[in-house]
Formats: structure tokens, sequence, C-alpha cells
């Protein structure tokens, strides 16, 4: 588990070459024994399970990978009633900030995910971190945004085609799956999530920013998204090359990559002697 880690993540961690593995491993222990999350489903109606890969699978096994492991058996794992998203991502931070917790993850019900996915985030100890995901619907263009700089801020934004390149910093981002220090929330007014056309998690980003806070994203990490089928990568390529999607500007992948100007994690640093 430690090395699989190891090798998926050191591009986004400053030092991690020079650690050995037991010098990884305690890290690793440390940082998840240190947090508490509560792990929300913000619209946990009905979780669909497929044959293949399907989101009822992804939350047992993340539920089980939750459990098994004695850093992470103070987390929980916790659904809301049916109801609105925005309202049901206001009660979990509610509760991850009057429950003590140190974090709140939330994960839609209609995403497909590796087990550590959560335990993963944790490492890189950014105080609001996403995924790469794409749109359910056509076009499917990645859920990673930017405004162009020296614009205000507004709802004109771009969709940002980074992939496989580590931690960077976008402007907004899609909730599929997201992880929160409870100190963001803490810093902001509630209700901390509204609806709007572009929708809740484009307005907390936008909230969390005019705050002080970045928003990062680990382009390395890719989750499936369900429609008539689990959306992926393949399916924007395949949109990209036959014209369905035209926006598409490699200077906003350029622009993620210089807003990118503060530090990982220094595994030095980080690390409990």
């Amino acid at each position: 588990m430690f090395n699989g880690l190891k090798e998926k993540i050191k591009k986004s961690i400053s030092n991690l070459g020079e650690a050995s593995d037991e010098q990884w491993e305690e890290y690793c222990r440390n940082t998840w024994k240190e947090a508490k999350v509560l792990i929300g489903l913000p619209n946990s109606g009905v979780i669909e399970d497929l044959e293949g890969e399907s989101p009822f699978k992804s939350f047992m096994h993340l539920a089980m990978f939750v459990a098994s492991h004695a850093e992470s058996q103070n987390w929980a794992v916790r659904t809301v009633s049916r109801m609105i998203t925005h309202e049901a991502r206001n009660l979990l931070a509610k509760q991850a900030v009057e429950g003590g917790y140190t974090h709140l993850a939330m994960i839609d019900s209609d995403h497909t995910f590796d087990a550590d996915v959560i335990h993963r985030l944790l490492l890189y100890r950014k105080l609001v971190i996403g995924v790469r995901a794409y749109k359910r619907t056509s076009p499917h263009y990645p859920c990673i945004f930017a405004k162009h700089p020296g614009e205000e801020e507004t709802e004109a934004v771009m969709w940002v085609d980074a992939a496989d390149m580590g931690v960077m910093v976008a402007d907004h981002i899609g909730f599929g799956i997201v992880l929160i220090s409870v100190e963001v929330l803490k810093k902001l007014k509630y209700p901390y999530f509204f609806f709007s056309k572009m929708g809740e998690d484009f307005n907390f980003c936008r909230e969390a920013r005019e705050a002080g806070f970045k928003i990062y994203v680990d382009t390395d990490v890719e989750i499936g998204h369900l429609s008539s089928k689990i959306i992926r990568r393949a399916d924007y390529l395949e949109e990209l090359k036959n014209g369905t999607i035209e926006q598409f500007s490699k200077d906003m992948v350029e622009l993620i990559q210089e807003q990118k100007n503060d530090p990982n994690v220094n595994f030095n640093k980080t690390l409990k002697k």
C-alpha cells in the first residue's frame, strides 16, 4: 500500500524521493492519525450498482478501506436524507465543524473512484483539494476551471485540460470528490454553499479564494462520472477529436501551472522525528 501511494504522488511532494520506505510509512500513518475526517455523501439517494465498476462498489470499498486501517478508524462515513445538493453540503459542513472534525470530504453518489482516494488527498496537506472528473453530459469537458488573469470575478471561466500533471492550482473545480479543511469552513460565513446557475461548488471556490485560500486539484486522480456509462477522459478526448468540443486553450493549462507558485508539502519538514 505505502509504496504504491509513494509512486502515485511523488511528483507533488517535495523531497519525497529522498525518503526511505520507513520514513514514508511513518509520514502516512501520522498524517492519517492526526486527521479526523467526516466523509459525507451529499446526494445519497440511490447509489447505483452496475456490472464492473460502479458507484455502489466504490463506496463499499472506501468504507471497508477506512475501517480496516487503524489510523482512520475514528473517521466517519455519513449519508444525509435526500435533499437539494447545496443544502446537503451545508448540513455536512455544519456537522464537521460542530463535531470536532479536522476535515470534511464529500463524494457525490454518481462517481466511481479508488478506495484510498481520501487517504491520498490528505497526504498533500492542502486546505481545499479535489480530483479530476469529466462532465456527465456531453460535452464531456474536464471539471477544472480558470478565469483569464486580470478579468473581474464572473461566471465566465474556461475549462482546463490538465491531466497527469500532479497537484495544480485552479480557480474552480467540480466537487465530485473534494477534501476541505475545517479551518476553511470556520473562516467562511454560513451557509457555505448556495445555488446558482454555475453550481454550489463554483460558488464555494469563489468564496474560499476571496477569503485567501487556494483551490487545488490532483490532476493525477481521475474519477468516473456515471451517465448512460462511466464517463472518463477517453470520452472527452473522443469529443475533442471529432469536434464536439470546440473550447480549448493550452494557455489555460500554462496559467494554472504558473499559479502554482507555492511549494508543495516539504516532506522533511512535515515528518515527525
